[in-house]
């Protein structure tokens, strides 16, 4: 049996979230896809068209304040408090480190961004 790799563990948590990505031959436009599983390292999304591998991507989502606990991406003490039962909107950038038959792996880097909804300019809602 393959020895688990993973860093985080990984949640069944299916979202629907926007991508943009840099391949080789430029900049796709905006992609919709449904996450099929996610962790604060990155996610697998399912698609039928995987981008190429090491493409650089930025993914945008909703989260609730829940399982974004859950995901255990870093947030401080007062964040929490200050977003108590608030969905947050999620801004991470990261790589295609894998395809499978069902869809592809990122991996997220450290630049992830998060804060509530209600402080998104309006143009940049999902």
């Amino acid at each position: 049996m393959p020895q688990e790799r993973r860093q985080q563990e990984r949640y069944p948590i299916r979202i629907q979230s926007k991508m943009t990505a840099e391949t080789l031959s430029g900049q796709t436009p905006t992609l919709e896809f449904l996450t099929a599983n996610i962790s604060a390292g990155g996610a697998f999304i399912e698609t039928d068209s995987p981008l190429p591998l090491v493409s650089k991507v930025r993914l945008e989502f909703f989260l609730s304040l829940e399982d974004l606990t859950t995901l255990k991406f870093v947030l401080s003490q007062e964040s929490l408090r200050n977003w108590k039962d608030q969905r947050l909107w999620v801004s991470a950038s990261g790589i295609v480190i894998r395809h499978e038959a069902t869809g592809m792996a990122i991996m997220f880097d450290e630049n992830y961004q998060i804060c509530p909804m209600d402080s998104i300019p309006p143009k940049e809602v999902l």
